[in-house]
C-alpha cells in the first residue's frame, strides 16, 4: 500500500494502482501476480523490430513495464494518457521501474489539438479509470482534457512500427490525427473493439491496409505479413 494506492507485482515489474480502481480488470490481473493481456503485450514486442510504439489509453501503466523491456536499444513507447488521476499512477509505475525509454504525455489523441471533454467519474462520484471516455456534452463527472494530434505529439523522423490505441471509441478521430504517422511508418495497427477494416482501407487508402486477426478484444491491422 502506498498513500491511497497499492503496489503490484508481476513478471515484468512494479505497478502504482489507485485504490478505487483496485476492481478494474487490468488492476485486479496485476494485484493477483498475472500480467493483463499478456498477449496482447507479447504480439507488440515480437512485431516491433527497430521501430517505437504509440501507446495510447495507459491507464496506470499496466502496459509499460512489458513493453519498454521489449524495445530495441533506442527506440522508444510513445504513451498517452488524458485522465489525470490514471497519468499520476502511470507516472509512478514509470518512476518505479525506471523505464527511461517511456515518454508519457497526459493527453488524449484526436484529431485536433486543444481540449475535449472527458468523463472520468459516474453519476455516483466512482471513478471510471480505464474506461474514461471522450464524450460530447458537459455533465457530472466531466472535465476538459487537452488532445494531441499523433502526427505532432510524435517526432516525424521517429520510425514507428506499432499504433496501438484503447480510446473507448475515439479511435477515428485519433487515427486521422496520425494521419501522416500511418502514411509514412505504415505501423501495424492495434485498435481494441474497432472492428472497422473499410474505413480503415477507405481512409488510408493507398497503404492496403487489411485485418490480421485479433489479440484479445483488440483486432489487428497492417499491410504485411503478420502472425498471430
Amino acid at each position: 500500500m502506498a498513500g491511497d494506492a497499492l503496489i503490484g507485482r508481476n513478471r515484468f515489474g512494479l505497478y502504482h494502482i489507485p485504490a478505487a480502481v483496485q476492481s478494474r480488470p487490468a488492476a485486479r490481473a496485476v494485484l493477483a501476480g498475472r500480467v493483463f493481456e499478456p498477449d496482447t503485450i507479447d504480439f507488440m514486442r515480437a512485431n516491433c523490430g527497430d521501430g517505437d510504439i504509440i501507446h495510447a489509453g495507459t491507464f496506470f501503466g499496466d502496459f509499460l513495464p512489458g513493453l519498454s523491456a521489449g524495445m530495441a536499444k533506442g527506440a522508444k513507447v510513445w504513451a498517452f494518457e488524458p485522465n489525470p488521476g490514471s497519468f499520476a499512477a502511470a507516472q509512478q509505475t514509470v518512476t518505479l521501474n525506471d523505464l527511461g525509454n517511456v515518454e508519457l504525455q497526459n493527453s488524449a489523441v484526436s484529431d485536433r489539438a486543444g481540449e475535449l471533454l472527458f468523463q472520468t467519474h459516474r453519476k455516483d462520484g466512482s471513478p471510471m479509470g480505464g474506461v474514461s471516455r471522450v464524450v460530447e456534452a458537459p455533465g457530472q463527472g466531466v472535465s476538459a482534457v487537452g488532445s494531441v494530434m499523433l502526427d505532432y505529439a510524435v517526432p516525424t523522423a521517429r520510425k514507428v512500427s506499432i499504433l496501438q490505441l484503447d480510446v473507448e471509441g475515439h479511435e477515428k478521430s485519433a487515427l486521422q490525427g496520425a494521419y501522416h504517422i500511418i502514411n509514412l511508418w505504415q505501423p501495424i495497427l492495434v485498435l481494441e473493439y474497432f472492428e472497422q477494416a473499410r474505413w480503415i482501407s477507405r481512409t488510408f487508402r493507398n497503404l492496403k491496409y487489411r485485418a490480421v486477426g485479433k489479440v484479445h478484444g483488440n483486432h489487428v491491422y497492417a499491410t504485411g505479413p503478420v502472425d498471430i
